[in-house]
C-alpha cells in the first residue's frame, strides 16, 4: 500500500492529484502539507499537516520528520519552491525508502530560470523560443517582462511603451517577444530514465489567474514532437507542464517549463491518460502501457467544502 506525501496541497495541481487517485479507487493515504490550514487538498487528505514556507530553514526538518512519522514512501511535489528541498535530498529519501518521482537538481534549475532555460536550448530550439533577453530595449514593442523566476502570471507585465518599461524598475526580469497567438498546455510524463510515456497537448481556451478554466485535448503530431524533444534535451524525468504560444506567423513557442504537474493536469485525466495511475505502477515495479488521449473539451466549476 503506497502513502503519497503531497505538497503545496491549496493549489489546483495537488486537487487534481488527489482527484486523479479517485478515479483509480487509491487504497493507499495521501499525506498532504500546505502551509495554509485552511489548503482544499487538506480536507480531501487522510493527514494533513501545516508547515512553514517552503523558502524558510525550517521547512526542511519539518517535512522530513512528516515523511518518516507517515511512513511516506512516494512523493508528488506540486509546487515551484518544494520541488527544489526534494531534489537536493533525493538521496537521503531514497536511503529511507522513499521515492522521488520528479527532475534532477540541476534540470529544475534549468527550467524555472528562464534566462539559463533559454541559454541552454537556444541553439537547438532557436526558431521555437520567444526572443529573449535581459535588456528590455533590445527588443521591438510590445515587450513581455517577466521575472526571472516563478510560474503562473505572477508578476508579468506586457509593456506597449517604453515608459512603461522604465516603470518596471531594476526587479530580476526578462524581457521576451510579445506571442500574440494561440495558447498551448502540454502534459508530459517521462520514467526515470528520461524516457518520454505520454505527451498530451491542451489548447487554453480559458485562463485565470494562470490556471486554465476552460480547455480542448487535441491531437497535434508537430506540437508532440516538439515537446518530446525539449523533454530530451532537458533530462526530464517525472511528469513536466510545458506552456507553448503561438508567434505571429502561427509558430508555436515555449513559453515556460515547470518540471511538476500543472494545474490543469486532471484535465488530461479526464482525456483518459491518469498520469498518476502512471507514475503508481512505475513506482511499484509494473509494466504501463499508456493510452492515447481522447480529443475532448473541459469546463471547470469551484466546489465547497464545510470545514
Amino acid at each position: 500500500m503506497n502513502t503519497i506525501l503531497l505538497t503545496c496541497s491549496g493549489g489546483p495541481a495537488a486537487v487534481g492529484v488527489i482527484k486523479s487517485l479517485r478515479d483509480i479507487n487509491f487504497g493507499g493515504r495521501v499525506v498532504s502539507i500546505d502551509l495554509d490550514p485552511l489548503a482544499v487538498g487538506g480536507y480531501m487528505s487522510d493527514v494533513s499537516y501545516v508547515v512553514p514556507r517552503s523558502d524558510s530553514d525550517e521547512y526542511w526538518n519539518v517535512v522530513l520528520d512528516i515523511i518518516k512519522r507517515e511512513g511516506v514512501d512516494l512523493v508528488l511535489p506540486t509546487g515551484d519552491s518544494d520541488i527544489r528541498h526534494f531534489s537536493q535530498h533525493r538521496d537521503l529519501l531514497e536511503s529511507i525508502g522513499v521515492s522521488v518521482f520528479m527532475s534532477d537538481y540541476e534540470t529544475i534549475i534549468t527550467c524555472q530560470d528562464k534566462m539559463k532555460f533559454y541559454e541552454s536550448c537556444v541553439s537547438e530550439f532557436d526558431t521555437h523560443l520567444p526572443k529573449t533577453t535581459t535588456n528590455g530595449y533590445d527588443l521591438e514593442l510590445p515587450i513581455l517582462a517577466k521575472p526571472r523566476n516563478g510560474s503562473g502570471s505572477r508578476g508579468i507585465h506586457l509593456c506597449k511603451t517604453f515608459r512603461e518599461l522604465e516603470l518596471i524598475g531594476n526587479g530580476d526580469y526578462i524581457f521576451q517577444e510579445y506571442l500574440p497567438g494561440q495558447e498551448y498546455t502540454v502534459d508530459v510524463l517521462c520514467d526515470m530514465h528520461n524516457n518520454v510515456l505520454s505527451v498530451v497537448v491542451r489548447k487554453r481556451v480559458q485562463v485565470k489567474a494562470g490556471i486554465s478554466t476552460k480547455g480542448e485535448i487535441v491531437r497535434d503530431s508537430y506540437i508532440e514532437d516538439l515537446c518530446t524533444r525539449i523533454s530530451k534535451h532537458l533530462n526530464i524525468k517525472g511528469p513536466v507542464c510545458i506552456q507553448l504560444k503561438n508567434d505571429i506567423n502561427g509558430t508555436p513557442k515555449f513559453v515556460e517549463i515547470n518540471p511538476r504537474l500543472g494545474g490543469g493536469t486532471y484535465f488530461t485525466t479526464l482525456s483518459g491518460v491518469n498520469f498518476i495511475d502512471t507514475i503508481l505502477k512505475l513506482n511499484n515495479g509494473e509494466d504501463v502501457s499508456v493510452p492515447s488521449p481522447n480529443e475532448i473539451k473541459v469546463v471547470r466549476y469551484f466546489e465547497e467544502i464545510i470545514v
